[in-house]
């Protein structure tokens, strides 16, 4: 077959073309799919061409831009390295050395990214890249003591006031099967008081990296009421934990021990393991979930010769979901647990039991949060009551929260509350109002 010569410059033309456009990156692609955000097609284009064109320093910064907004920095880092190497174009370089810097940043490669800024700044740069490099400074320093060891310590000194200390009944006569109608001791009925009471708390924070760290806190309590010994009560209440994770999801597992006095009393040792989950899902909103293993033994003290029948093993399980807005912070909980009885003579004191809450703060200047929080929860106990033999106790709590925070100063703040709850049980021993008010300050040194 003879071809004609008009044929033939043709295809060999087709040829030359098909050649031509082999051999050109496809820089002017990825580059329109960064200004269009579409950052991760920019990237799977780049990607897909990279082991033909690594090292073109013009597909080699676009490939940069593409990894690093795509959320690949330490693919971006060397992508720049080789652009802030070999670039002929000095405007390019010093292009190179600014998302360099960034990349080092994001991957938490400070002292490197601190360094190549300071190079740039030095060259004299325009005025609006000045201030870019200077606020990415002052986040280096901000992350650096971020990461440093901290040690702080709170105290929080409160007076208020509260018509049932001991959550107890207000009435005195109560009919019980078998026995008949009892009369309460003064003890065992609602009592009123004044009281004041003070947290210190001290914590310290040991940063591992930029993701993980070490915690410890310490809180010792004291709640005196004014007119009565009888229902003090103090603790100390020790944390260690261990946080790690990033921007969009953040775990956290701790050891708590608590011990628990009543009136100058050993009362209660606790001892729990923590667990949580928080994820940053968009537009302000968070999803945790948490759970909980605890155990709670009880001290024989005085006339309280039975009060190990009380202790529990616990399980907690609790889900949140929370809204971040600039005026509002609304959060909802939910939650359900078991406490398993330790002594099959105190069953009774086991229970199941499932709640609700809801709570919302309004930012409503820099300096003042009012604040709401609302809880319901239903309990159901492990068996029948040693004294009321007909029923299994059955309780429903509700519990309402108003308050307010002052922000005086970063280390000084102020707060005001006032909490009322009902509790309705199918025994009416059990059932009892509370209504409670507070004022204190907080401050931290």
């Amino acid at each position: 077959m003879r071809l004609s010569p008009l044929l033939v410059l043709t295809l060999l033309c087709a040829g030359s073309n098909a050649a031509l456009a082999q051999s050109t990156p496809p820089t002017v692609e990825i580059d329109q799919l960064i200004k269009q955000r579409a950052y991760q097609q920019a990237y799977e284009l780049a990607t897909s061409q990279l082991n033909e064109w690594e090292g073109n320093v013009d597909f080699d910064f676009v490939y940069g831009v593409a990894a690093i907004e795509s959320g690949n920095p330490n693919e971006a880092v060397f992508a720049f390295e080789r652009v802030a190497r070999t670039a002929p174009n000095p405007v390019l370089r010093e292009r190179a050395r600014l998302e360099l810097a960034r990349a080092h940043f994001i991957t938490n490669n400070l002292a490197a990214s601190e360094d190549l800024f300071n190079r740039v700044l030095a060259s004299n740069p325009p005025v609006n890249v000045q201030n870019n490099i200077r606020t990415f400074l002052a986040l280096i320093e901000a992350r650096r003591e971020d990461q440093r060891s901290s040690i702080s310590f709170t105290i929080s000194p409160f007076i208020g006031h509260d018509n049932n200390i001991n959550s107890a009944t207000a009435d005195g006569l109560i009919d019980t099967p078998g026995i008949g109608e009892v009369t309460l001791s003064e003890e065992g009925l609602k009592t009123e008081d004044d009281f004041t009471d003070i947290t210190i708390g001290m914590f310290y924070k040991r940063p591992i990296s930029r993701d993980k760290s070490i915690d410890v806190s310490l809180n010792l309590n004291r709640h005196d009421n004014l007119s009565t010994d009888t229902f003090d009560l103090s603790y100390a209440l020790g944390d260690v934990s261990y946080s790690y994770g990033n921007e969009n999801n953040r775990f956290r597992h701790s050891l708590q021990a608590q011990k628990a006095y009543l009136d100058g009393n050993a009362f209660q040792m606790t001892y729990r393991l923590n667990n949580s989950w928080q994820r940053a899902v968009s537009n302000g909103w968070y999803q945790s979930l948490s759970g909980t293993i605890g155990t709670t033994r009880f001290d024989n003290y005085g006339s309280a010769t039975k009060n190990h029948l009380k202790d529990t093993n616990q399980v907690l399980v609790s889900a949140g979901l929370t809204k971040l807005s600039r005026d509002f912070t609304n959060g909802l909980t939910f939650f359900v647990g078991k406490d398993r009885a330790q002594n099959s003579e105190g069953k009774h004191n086991g229970k199941e039991f499932v709640g609700l809450g809801y709570s919302v703060y309004w930012r409503l200047t820099p300096e003042h949060t009012p604040f709401a929080r609302v809880s319901a929860q239903r309990t159901e106990h492990g068996d029948r009551h040693p004294t009321f033999i007909n029923d299994t106790r059955e309780d429903k709590t509700l519990s309402a929260t108003l308050g307010w925070v002052w922000q005086h100063s970063p280390k000084l703040s102020a707060n005001i509350d006032a909490t009322f709850t009902e509790n309705d049980s199918n025994i009416p021993l059990f059932e009892y109002s509370r209504f409670r008010y507070q004022a204190g300050i907080r401050y931290q040194f």
